[in-house]
C-alpha cells in the first residue's frame, strides 16, 4: 500500500465513528467453473468450517459484515432455500522486521543525544558513542477468501481470494470493501492477479 494510502487508513482506524471515504486496494484472484447458466438472483446458505465453530460470534459478525456486498453481487441470504453455499472466512498476519536504516549513529547524526563535543576545564571532550537500538517495524496483511458451492452437486463453482497490505493493523470494518473486491467481475471474473480499488466509509467494527 501506498505512503498516502496508508495515512488515509490509519486515519480512518483512529477516527472510528468520524465518516470519511477509504481507498481499500486489494490483490484479488479468481476462479469460476459454472456448468450451468447462473441463476439471478443466486440463492445461497454459509457453510462453517469446524475451526469456525470455536468462535461463533466471530464468525456471526464476519457474515454479517459480508452480507450488503454479497446482495450487492446478486447473492441472497436464504437459508430454507439455497441452491448454494457459501464459506467465508478471513485471517490477519503480521510480520516483524528491524530497521537498520539509521546506521550506528541514529536519525541525530554524529552530534545526536548519544555523541557531543564541547570544551571542559581540561580542554575538549566528546561523550562516547552508543549505536541505535534498530527499531522494529510490523506490516500487516489480511486475507479474506470466499468459497461458493452447489449444493445439488456438492461441486465448488467460484472461488476468490482477496489480500489487503498494510503498515497498520486492518480492522474488520473493511471487510465489506475486500468482498466487494473479491467478487469484481462476479460471476464471471477476470483472469490472473488483478488490483482492485474500492472507494469506501469503514463501517463500525462490531462489538
Amino acid at each position: 500500500m501506498t505512503g498516502w494510502r496508508a495515512l488515509t487508513l490509519a486515519a480512518a482506524v483512529l477516527l472510528g465513528g468520524c465518516a470519511s471515504i477509504t481507498r481499500v486496494d486489494n490483490d484479488v484472484q479468481s476462479f469460476a467453473s459454472w456448468t450451468s447458466p447462473v441463476p439471478r438472483p443466486l440463492s445461497f446458505r454459509f457453510e462453517r468450517l469446524p475451526s469456525q465453530q470455536i468462535d461463533i460470534a466471530s464468525q456471526d459478525a464476519v457474515e454479517q459484515l459480508a452480507l450488503p456486498s454479497l446482495a450487492q453481487a446478486g447473492l441472497v441470504l436464504d437459508t430454507a432455500n439455497a441452491r448454494y453455499s457459501l464459506q467465508i472466512s478471513t485471517q490477519m498476519l503480521t510480520e516483524s522486521t528491524w530497521d537498520r536504516s539509521y546506521g550506528p549513529y541514529g536519525p541525530w547524526g554524529r552530534r545526536g543525544p548519544w555523541m557531543g563535543g564541547g570544551r571542559g576545564m581540561r580542554g575538549p571532550f566528546m561523550a562516547p558513542m552508543m549505536p541505535m537500538v534498530p527499531m522494529e517495524v510490523r506490516s500487516y496483511q489480511r486475507l479474506l477468501s470466499l468459497v461458493l458451492r452447489d449444493l445439488a452437486t456438492g461441486q465448488v463453482v467460484y472461488e476468490t481470494q482477496a489480500s489487503q497490505d498494510s503498515n497498520w493493523p486492518i480492522g474488520s470494518d473493511l471487510i465489506p470493501a475486500m468482498v466487494t473486491a473479491a467478487l469484481h467481475g462476479f460471476p464471471n471474473p477476470p483472469a490472473g492477479l488483478q488490483r482492485i480499488t474500492v472507494d469506501t466509509a469503514p463501517a463500525p467494527a462490531p462489538k
